[in-house]
């Protein structure tokens, strides 16, 4: 194929001027997709929001589908290969942006709780791009990493990060979650962390969710946390999204709207792949380059401290902010506040709220091109150095 007369993209998708040599754009919300948009379409450009089956595609010109993601669950695959539709996505796209998120919360738990760095254990379920994203960062500020990962073990994979069973992840002092969201084969993750696993675990662990919500079974994790018996629990994403329980939120110890990694350079990552995608099926040159985003940003203050590095990352990303505006979006006040002073929302309005947030979502920058001025400890070089920091004395 040499020529794509339309092009219908998500209209929050950013840097779509990367296809303007490659057909006509047109832009459309994602949530809900008009199906009539897509009459004499050929290319199709969605996020996770818009799901892409039959019964949105059959009879349809299109014959092109990118989604800007990660994740493929909402994507019909097997329809796509049976409709001869091709399919492209953007895995790592915005991995160093969830590493961050990850890593932010990992440290303002231990400073809370007076936790060393060094002493620990931190255990990822899923070593897929993000996966290994959230290790390298924390491997780099002295954690003991460990995964599970059954289709890599299977597969024989050499990882730089030991291999080991769901149980014993679940064991260790924090646990984060980055697996694709599958209901078949061998190994399903939905409800992964079902009622009998969320009982093994205790109020001195942490659990951090950002791959999908249905992976946490979210009725048997409210119950126990509302018994005072959950892990403390950090969840970006959410099992009817874009429903959020309020009593849910107001349990865990944060909550965002399904945000961690939209970075501007992980938004803009995953288009510049899409596009990259297109043209290589269309046989058409796409060698523009990433537009770059990040402003100049310096730090002069030391980095000598876990202090000191959690204040360093919070000058680009706050995620108490998201925590904040999604409680106020789902109708909870301040933390603290009981339970007569929440606002009745209906569902619609909660979701309604929950994708404006994520619509509007404001300008944020990974900590990539940060040049730190100030005197650096040793044991920070290492994971500045991963972040892309730029360290200058």
């Amino acid at each position: 194929m040499t020529n794509v007369p339309t092009i219908i993209a998500d209209e929050n998708m950013p840097a779509l001027e990367l296809f303007s040599g490659l057909g006509e754009v047109r832009t459309v919300p994602g949530r809900p997709l008009p199906r009539a948009a897509l009459t004499g379409a050929q290319v199709l450009l969605v996020r996770s929001v818009t799901r892409v089956d039959e019964a949105l595609l059959a009879g349809t010109s299109v014959r092109f589908v990118g989604s800007a993601t990660i994740g493929t669950d909402h994507v019909d695959l097997d329809y796509l290969a049976r409709a001869g539709i091709r399919f492209a996505h953007a895995p790592g796209c915005n991995a160093m942006a969830v590493a961050e998120y990850v890593l932010q919360a990992v440290l303002a738990w231990a400073l809370d709780n007076g936790r060393a760095l060094q002493r620990l254990r931190v255990g990822l379920v899923g070593l897929g791009n993000v996966g290994r994203s959230v290790a390298g960062l924390l491997e780099a500020v002295g954690c003991t990493v460990v995964a599970s990962d059954p289709p890599q073990v299977e597969a024989g994979a050499q990882t730089a990060v030991p291999l080991g069973t769901l149980e014993q992840v679940l064991a260790c002092d924090v646990i984060s979650l980055h697996v694709p969201l599958t209901t078949a084969g061998p190994h399903p993750t939905h409800h992964l962390l079902d009622a009998a696993r969320l009982a093994a675990l205790t109020p001195a662990q942490l659990l951090i969710n950002t791959c999908r919500g249905p992976v946490i079974d979210n009725r048997a994790l409210l119950a126990r946390l509302e018994a005072g018996q959950g892990p403390v629990t950090v969840l970006d994403v959410w099992e009817q999204e874009p429903q959020v329980p309020p009593a849910l939120l107001a349990a865990v110890w944060r909550g965002s709207p399904h945000i961690a990694g939209y970075s501007v350079e992980g938004k803009v990552r995953g288009t510049w792949m899409l596009y990259r995608a297109l043209g290589q099926w269309l046989g058409v040159d796409a060698s523009r380059a990433m537009p770059q985003q990040a402003p100049v940003r310096t730090w002069e203050a030391p980095v000598a401290s876990m202090a000191d590095l959690l204040a360093l990352l919070r000058t680009a990303y706050r995620p108490e902010e998201d925590h904040r505006l999604l409680r106020e979006a789902m109708g909870l006040p301040p933390e603290g506040g009981s339970r007569e002073t929440w606002v009745p929302l209906t569902d619609v309005t909660r979701g309604t709220n929950f994708d404006q947030l994520r619509k509007t979502y404001r300008v944020r920058h990974e900590t990539a091109g940060l040049r730190v001025t100030g005197a650096v400890a040793p044991v920070w070089q290492t994971v500045l150095s991963r972040l892309g920091v730029v360290v200058s004395q």
